[in-house]
């Protein structure tokens, strides 16, 4: 042992390349009185008032301890670095207030969990039910039906069929918050860590974030299954390509699909907005942010290595919009192919072109648009969704089986099962238009039925649904109609669950 090894604290031992003041901030909390003297500042803390100094006298009260010299020394080590002294008092610089939010957030202490729970989302490969859960301080959505979208460096570690992972939600965003509202904070959190990463700062310490760029080599699967090569999901080409932040201060890092350095570039803002979707307002209503998650779904496709060319691909009402990135994630081409129409004529068209056969729906019972209009039973709708896409019985829609038993029921009321071939759960919904939408399943099949004769404003005043609720779920029955052979609304809006 050397006489630097035995100089050394265990601190500047453990600190290694850390910078100096690195080691010193850790030893200005080595003590209890000086944490007592944190959280008391704390505690008196008003973020409305315009002075929150404390006395020392009053300070040296709260606290509790009997040696005011003691306390001098110790509430001296802090000052000029967590506390800040003036003509009134002391009070807590920011530094000190993060090391206290730290903890009251429940970082590292209080443990909290959240069991899978149903949310009114749809998975965005499958279309099957999401669920939300909590564990170690992680957030996860998860698809209940498919295998999700795993990213490599988490791979052993989230639950199976994670869609998103929410890294560093605190235990103290589940407080005082329903599911739903937890999954809003969850995304509005996850929205801006995203947008200041893409930007070089890091969203815990305000540092610089090193961005790098990695393709899988081989990346391929079968159909349901992970890449082995990266152990992700090989669907829309999501993971060939993914980037990764890590800040070169605190660590912090991140991984995500190459896409999301253009998730609100310019052009992908204005071309959502040009059709009628705002990506920046009303994050606070859970429908708005699971509409604005199914925006965000872009496919992206290598496709050169050398050099580097990724094309991504956004689309919305028939319209798609690319944009091409080299090896540095830099936009360096743009695309648009405006497949669809304006929206009025569009919708002019869909009632023009609207079959006049009918599938075996019950009675919707419209009424005049002053009165509440009289909808169909749920159970009666499901079972004639279930004639319209299964004749003779249940099919798996991954291998077309029909050896499934039923393993209860979603929210909605839709049968789920499961399929003894290949394992996978499936539903009465799964790949259809009715497993992506809020909307109860007789309002759906109400607004299918009447789109073609009414308004969509009266539509939604006998529903009484928002106005944009009901004229999305509109345009994609038009949409689902126009590119499908089928003769009926029902079997035209079939989706295959596999992307």
């Amino acid at each position: 042992m050397t006489d630097s090894t035995v100089s050394e604290s265990p601190l500047e031992s453990a600190a290694g390349a850390a910078e100096p003041h690195v080691t010193e901030a850790f030893k200005l909390l080595s003590d209890e009185i000086r944490l007592a003297i944190l959280l008391s500042l704390w505690e008196v803390y008003d973020p409305q008032a315009e002075n929150n100094a404390v006395s020392f006298s009053q300070l040296f009260d709260r606290i509790g301890i009997h040696d005011s010299g003691n306390f001098s020394y110790h509430l001296d080590k802090l000052v000029g670095h967590y506390v800040e002294k003036t003509d009134d008092g002391y009070r807590l610089r920011n530094s000190g207030l993060k090391i206290v939010r730290a903890v009251i957030a429940g970082s590292g202490l209080e443990t909290r969990r959240l069991p899978p729970t149903e949310i009114p989302r749809s998975c965005y490969h499958c279309g099957a039910p999401v669920e939300l859960s909590y564990e170690d301080e992680r957030l996860y959505q998860i698809c209940s039906e498919c295998e999700g979208n795993i990213g490599p460096e988490s791979a052993e570690r989230t639950p199976e069929g994670t869609l998103i992972v929410y890294d560093d939600f605190n235990p103290a965003g589940l407080a005082h918050r329903t599911p739903e509202e937890v999954f809003v904070a969850g995304t509005i959190e996850y929205l801006q860590g995203v947008k200041l990463l893409i930007r070089g700062v890091c969203p815990e310490c305000s540092g610089p974030i090193e961005e790098s760029l990695h393709i899988c080599d081989s990346h391929d699967a079968p159909a349901g299954e992970l890449c082995p090569n990266c152990g992700t999901s090989v669907r829309g080409g999501w993971n060939e390509a993914r980037v990764r932040y890590v800040c070169s201060v605190c660590k912090h890092s991140a991984s995500y699909p190459a896409w999301v350095a253009v998730f609100d570039h310019p052009a992908v803002v204005t071309f959502y907005h040009e059709h009628g979707f705002d990506m920046t307002y009303d994050l606070d209503d859970p429908e708005v942010c699971g509409r604005l998650f199914e925006r965000l779904k872009k496919d992206q496709t290598v496709v050169s290595r050398d050099p580097v060319r990724i094309r991504v691909t956004a689309t919305c009402d028939g319209a798609e919009l690319y944009l091409t990135l080299d090896g540095s994630l830099t936009v360096v081409d743009i695309g648009l192919d405006d497949l669809g129409t304006d929206r009025d004529s569009a919708m002019d068209a869909s009632k023009r072109g609207t079959s006049d056969s009918s599938p075996d729906i019950p009675p919707s019972g419209r009424q005049e648009s002053d009165d509440p209009v009289s909808l169909p039973d749920t159970d009666d709708c499901l079972q004639a969704l279930r004639r319209s896409r299964w004749p003779d019985g249940p099919h798996c829609p991954n291998c077309d089986s029909m050896d499934t038993i039923k393993k209860g029921t979603t929210s909605k009321g839709a049968q789920r099962y499961k399929c003894h071939a290949c394992d996978r759960k499936f539903n009465d919904l799964t790949g259809t238009l009715f497993a992506d939408h809020q909307l109860s399943i007789p309002e759906m099949i109400h607004i299918a039925r009447e789109m073609d004769t009414a308004e969509m404003t009266e539509i939604s005043q006998q529903l009484d649904r928002s106005y944009k609720a009901v004229l999305e779920f509109a345009h994609e029955v038009r949409d689902s109609s126009t590119a499908s052979s089928e003769s009926t609304v029902l079997a035209a809006v079939k989706r295959s669950n596999l992307a």
